[in-house]
């Protein structure tokens, strides 16, 4: 597949402006806040999307329900795009009982939602490049479906696909796709030609190591090595240049089936992580920041139109907001010792063995033929189960 640089063509409308500075804000706002309050938000180590916003929120406000996204940990801007508040993402950052994404126990930005309007996102243990094989294997469950004839039995949302059919957006660092199981995943991509976003957020770090320690060339020169993945390559902190081009790659996606590597080259404007402070290893921090997607947004927004006055008025009230959901959050209920046995297992119909567990008139059989023979009952009955494995060695 030849590889293309993104060119930014059309206008963008105000709205879109509007509405990706207010999440940019909000986003940088509550970056702002954790730093301030270091101490008081670090139960858990967290990072934030400082410099990546750009890119995250030009994705998130293009999703619909019906797709899938697997973020990465960086990807705050990317959860309040989708329509998450400061509060929900605080919940986790602080370990509360009412975490909407795993009740206190995962580090923040480590979702998992099944909103009704919003993208699903399955859990993930550690989003550090594992998410790819998952993300991929959903993919492959769409593709499965699509050629078997298989329908969505809700009407409304099988309407909603026949319209725009749904996808796979899997969010990685670019030091991570340097990683055996990323090759396993754009290998099957590429064969399968799923509809599978990845993201590449490149910000040219690797915890404490550079680019030109760790790797051999970025992602978006190492896509040239799978055949049918095609790739983009652009500027992660110019929102209007990273819309059009999600646009693009989505347009691709549900319309051909088939997949797009977006390689977005982004500064890290804060801490790898709140466990591992920029001062200590960046020489590169004056640069980084000339890069800053805020200014470049602000600007964007008074180009289009907007006053001064309406611009300030648009991040004064992102700034209020996030720190009225952080007094908020702070009062939130947390855990109890009684919490540790709630959401452990998902509701189940089957509450009591039946049946005969050593018939008098059969052989016994070990264990793995037993559960083969269970998978072969599975999938003779239900065609939508498909079995398949990664990496077979």
């Amino acid at each position: 597949m030849e590889m293309k640089e993104m060119t930014t063509q059309q206008q963008i409308s105000k709205e879109v402006l509007q509405k990706g500075f207010t999440n940019l804000c909000t986003a940088k706002a509550m970056a702002t806040l954790y730093e301030d309050n270091f101490k008081l938000v670090s139960k858990y180590v967290h990072a934030t999307s400082r410099g990546h916003e750009a890119i995250q929120i030009a994705l998130g406000m293009q999703l619909l329900p019906q797709d899938y996204a697997f973020p990465y940990y960086r990807d705050d801007a990317m959860l309040l795009s989708f329509g998450l508040k400061p509060y929900d993402l605080m919940l986790q950052l602080l370990a509360k009982k009412d975490d909407p994404f795993s009740g206190g126990r995962t580090y923040y930005c480590h979702p998992s939602l099944n909103d009704a309007d919003k993208p699903k996102i399955p859990h993930q243990s550690s989003a550090t490049g594992m998410q790819a094989i998952p993300a991929t294997g959903v993919a492959m469950g769409f593709w499965y479906k699509e050629n078997v004839g298989i329908k969505n039995i809700n009407e409304a949302i099988r309407k909603s696909e026949q319209e725009n059919p749904p996808l796979v957006v899997c969010s990685l660092g670019d030091a991570s796709v340097t990683e055996g199981e990323i090759s396993e995943a754009f290998q099957m991509a590429a064969l399968k030609q799923l509809p599978i976003l990845y993201l590449v957020q490149d910000n040219g770090w690797d915890i404490s190591a550079n680019a030109e320690e760790t790797r051999a060339q970025d992602a978006f020169e190492y896509a040239r090595g799978f055949n049918g993945l095609e790739a983009m390559t652009i500027d992660g902190a110019n929102f209007t240049e990273s819309y059009e081009a999600v646009e693009k790659a989505l347009k691709i996606i549900r319309e051909e089936r088939r997949p797009v590597l977006l390689h977005a080259k982004v500064p890290l404007l804060n801490h790898h992580t709140s466990g591992v402070r920029m001062e200590w290893y960046r020489d590169d921090l004056e640069e980084a920041f000339s890069r800053d997607p805020y200014p470049v947004l602000k600007q964007q927004l008074l180009d289009a139109g907007f006053t001064q006055k309406e611009v300030d008025v648009i991040e004064t009230k992102a700034i209020t907001l996030v720190k009225t959901d952080f007094e908020k959050a702070l009062l939130a209920e947390d855990p109890t010792p009684a919490d540790l046995f709630t959401h452990d297992f998902a509701p189940t119909p089957i509450t009591e063995e039946t049946g005969e567990r050593a018939p008098a008139d059969k052989e016994e059989v070990v264990m793995v033929d037993c559960a083969l023979f269970a998978v072969e009952e599975i999938m003779r009955e239900h065609k939508e189960c498909s079995l398949a494995g990664f990496n077979s060695r």
